[in-house]
């Protein structure tokens, strides 16, 4: 009986990670279909191109960049003829619109190394840390974790756990201040020889103003524990 009462969720009430990830699937599902028949096709044809240029705007990649995409596409069509496979021309076309956007990851002299990573709440950024500092230590480099984002909860167990797994020191305080943590963390890397400091911070949006302040702080605080850190700051 009181079922009749419950009222359905509502955008106003799901999360804002929930309603991220919920736009992102639909942009997701808009691109499929017009992406999974241009691939199934033996030959590109206008009709092909126009359905994938309403796929794209409708996903808000942006009109420049859809404009770019497939013009090039087009091209790289009319110069190799009528029966090329689709996917490898809009595999070269994508290639070509990223390749520009690539920088090569390199790690400098400067001992330690320390490298932030920052980003809006959900998208992973304490697990990249996990898989980066495997990758770096398969380099042969020593690395040192700091368990910056004090605010999100089991935050600082997750990095432990990453820790553990990677047999990596990790530096944290139950929260603490997190410009603090930082602070430490790369006083202990340079009183223990440690090449790269991996820096986690708390998930937070540009509109939430006194969060973007406080990663300004955590900036500073780096630069005065170690000159010219953060070396490298990783958008996640």
């Amino acid at each position: 009986m009181f079922d009749l009462f419950k009222r359905a969720p509502t955008d106003e009430r799901r999360s804002w990670g929930e309603r991220l990830r919920a736009g992102l699937e639909a942009s997701r599902q808009r691109i499929a279909q017009p992406l999974a028949a241009l691939m199934g096709r033996k030959e590109l044809s206008e009709e092909a191109l126009g359905a994938l240029e309403t796929a794209l705007l409708s996903a808000d990649v942006g009109v420049a960049t859809t404009e770019r995409l497939l013009a090039d596409l087009r091209s790289r069509w009319l110069r190799a003829g009528a029966n090329v496979d689709p996917r490898a021309l809009l595999r070269a076309s994508l290639e070509g619109l990223l390749a520009p956007l690539e920088k090569p990851f390199v790690v400098g002299p400067e001992r330690p190394f320390v490298i932030m990573l920052a980003g809006v709440n959900g998208a992973g950024k304490t697990t990249s840390i996990g898989k980066l500092a495997r990758s770096l230590q398969m380099q042969g480099r020593s690395v040192l974790l700091a368990a910056g984002d004090t605010f999100r909860a089991a935050a600082r167990e997750q990095l432990q756990a990453w820790g553990e797994r990677n047999r990596v020191q990790v530096i944290a305080q139950q929260g603490g201040d997190p410009a603090a943590v930082m602070f430490d963390a790369i006083a202990a890397a340079r009183a223990r020889g440690v090449d790269i400091v991996l820096a986690d911070t708390a998930g937070r949006l540009p509109t939430q103003v006194h969060l973007m302040e406080e990663l300004k702080k955590i900036r500073r605080v780096i630069a005065k524990a170690q000159d010219g850190a953060p070396h490298e700051t990783l958008l996640v």
